[in-house]
């Protein structure tokens, strides 16, 4: 055993040496190159917007879930710049103004509400209409005198349990056709929702369940159109990238607007030595905190670096004390910061902002439903705008050519009243990153990938530590695909805390996340990586872009508004082949889906032959 620390800890050793080296430039007034990564000119220039056309029509009716994934089909065609309508089927609708539409999207379960129009859609699909029903219908008489127009053949009279998804015809990026994505991998409780189907030999079949027996989303060509299914009933977050995929079925060719961007962040670093279990350390490597932080996790984050080109943004925390008011003394032993954050900043990465200390900003007596654990509530507003206004002169004080624009909220809490003061304290904040999905408890800031109203670019993360479990791993597969977009965080006191696997120690952490790592560039090889900052950009191009889209014989041709030079584009190519673009270029992703990347505001997609 001896021997074996001992071999672990030799290179570490001269890893150490090379950072006393750092430490003495710093101290000697040395600081990192500014390199172009760092040389970020925020202020982009738009063209103006183009007006969407209003092509699909989401009917709803007063059923609970009609709520929920009228909400979700909104937001689906808004990210895809689809101009969309919402329509309460139970109000009744003109069968002429189908003719306006080229989709129709039905977005509850009891499809008696549509009484006699039904007819009139199913004759508006045999023209050429598109219909998706984005929920599993009850199957009473009025889904079954239609049923054979979805291609069922048999309706059985159970719900079978489906524990997880297998996806088939290369039909999503990071998905080979024997993965499976669980949502229960304990098979202890499976989602039962999905109709027991036959279908016919004519469907394709492109999402079953785990076993394969329940066919989950499929198509079938009725008359000149097409009718889309999405089987099962699941209203959390990850639904809406299976949502965007069935929409994206019902065309030969399909293209919306991604993100395309992958960041990681390093939260509470660069920051002081932080309190904590250092057991499985010691167990492992034989080393204190400081040296396993210089020696051992270091080094493999700069591994990383080299070997997949992501760059880290690091969110400094300048101390761990519990203060929560004035004054604020602030760290004095800046040599770690120093050394750290600017080995980061050479590397190309970026600094931002997490906190004064780890209190989130939180009112006493206003945000007592965010206090979480053993974290202190702020006494007074004053109180966070000067805990803020020390970090921001610590920090520029150490780094004065960083430009710091991101923040990160300790624990991913923030109360309104907080950001509120965040922004008084230092408006040169332009991008907030906290959490795609929210806790168990809901304390956390949960956000979209969006401009708020205030300016502010809502850049959330999408996965966390090393161990990526099979509901994070859903997750990130549907955004992958959704909006091409990959967003993580993790500390590096995850090596101390039992909750985010230290006792399975740090071999074990880091060979998961490098398995994470992996998957995420096998399957999108030609994604962006981006600091904190960059991912704000890329987010403020895709929220702002608008578009129209023309099918002709030769392809599709595209107008881009609200265009700033360029923006990205996941094509899905159903049925057919891609033969020339015009304005962009091209690059197969996998199997029939591209990645395009205009450089005009007029495209052109040439689409000919078989697929």
């Amino acid at each position: 055993m001896k021997r074996k620390i001992v071999g672990k800890v030799m290179l570490p050793v001269f890893a150490l040496f090379v950072l006393s080296i750092l430490v003495f430039r710093e101290r000697a007034g040395i600081g990192y190159e500014q390199t172009d990564a760092q040389a970020r000119e925020w202020n982009l220039s738009y063209s103006d917007e183009v007006e969407q056309d209003i092509k699909c029509l989401i009917l709803t009716s007063d059923e609970d879930v009609s709520c929920e994934y009228g909400k979700m089909m909104e937001f689906v065609c808004d990210s895809m710049k689809l101009g969309c309508k919402v329509q309460d089927a139970g109000e009744g609708f003109d069968a002429e103004e189908l003719e306006r539409y080229d989709t129709v999207v039905v977005t509850f379960q009891d499809w008696s509400v549509l009484k006699e129009q039904l007819l009139d859609i199913y004759s508006w699909v045999k023209e050429g209409g598109r219909l998706l029903t984005a929920l599993t219908p009850i199957p009473n008489s009025y889904f079954q005198a239609v049923s054979a127009k979805f291609g069922i053949d048999v309706i059985e009279d159970y719900y079978p349990p489906v524990y997880g998804v297998k996806f088939l015809k290369e039909c999503v990026i990071g998905a080979e056709e024997d993965d499976i994505f669980w949502y229960d991998a304990g098979k202890l409780e499976g989602i039962v929702s999905s109709l027991a189907v036959e279908l016919k030999s004519e469907c394709e079949v492109y999402m079953v369940s785990e076993d394969g027996n329940t066919p989950i989303i499929w198509t079938n060509d009725y008359g000149k159109g097409r009718i889309g299914i999405v089987n099962e009933v699941i209203t959390q977050k990850y639904q809406r990238g299976f949502l965007a995929l069935a929409y994206s079925l019902l065309e030969d060719v399909f293209v919306y607007p991604v993100i395309n961007a992958s960041a990681f962040y390093l939260d509470d670093f660069p920051s002081p030595i932080p309190a904590g279990n250092a057991e499985y350390i010691k167990r492992d490597y034989g080393v204190d905190v400081a040296s396993f932080y210089a020696n051992i996790w270091w080094p493999k984050m700069m591994e990383w670096e080299e070997k997949y080109g992501i760059v880290h943004t690091g969110m400094i925390i300048e101390n761990y004390s519990d203060e929560v008011e004035a004054p604020f003394d602030g760290d004095k032993a800046t040599a770690r910061f120093l050394t750290f954050g600017n080995m980061l900043l050479n590397n190309g990465g970026e600094l931002g902002f997490h906190g004064y200390n780890h209190m989130p900003l939180c009112l006493e007596g206003r945000d007592e439903d965010k206090k979480y654990g053993e974290y202190k509530l702020w006494k007074s507003e004053s109180d966070m705008r000067l805990a803020v206004s020390e970090l921001v002169s610590f920090s520029e004080s150490l780094f004065p050519d960083n430009e710091f624009q991101v923040y990160v909220p300790p624990s991913n809490i923030l109360s309104e009243t907080g950001r509120k003061n965040l922004l008084i304290a230092d408006p040169g904040i332009k991008v907030i990153a906290s959490t795609f999905l929210n806790d168990s408890e809901e304390h956390s800031y949960e956000q979209e990938f969006k401009i708020e109203d205030d300016g502010i670019i809502s850049t959330p993360r999408i996965t966390s530590g090393c161990i990526i479990d099979d509901y994070q791993k859903l997750v990130a597969l549907s955004e992958l695909n959704f909006q091409y977009v990959q967003s993580h965080f993790t500390h590096p006191d995850d090596t101390m805390d039992e909750d985010r696997g230290a006792g399975m120690g740090w071999d074990y952490m880091s060979r998961s996340f490098e398995q994470y790592l992996d998957w995420v560039y096998t399957s999108a090889p030609n994604i962006r990586n981006v600091t904190g900052s960059g991912m704000g950009k890329a987010v403020e191009k895709y929220d702002r872009l608008t578009m129209t889209r023309k099918y002709t014989d030769e392809g599709i041709r595209i107008k881009l508004g609200s265009f700033s030079g360029d923006a990205s584009f996941i094509l899905r190519v159903n049925e057919g082949s891609v033969e020339g673009t015009e304005g962009c270029s091209c690059e197969n992703i996998s199997g029939s889906i591209y990645l395009l990347t205009a450089y005009s505001d007029e495209i052109m997609i040439y689409l000919g032959g078989e697929k």
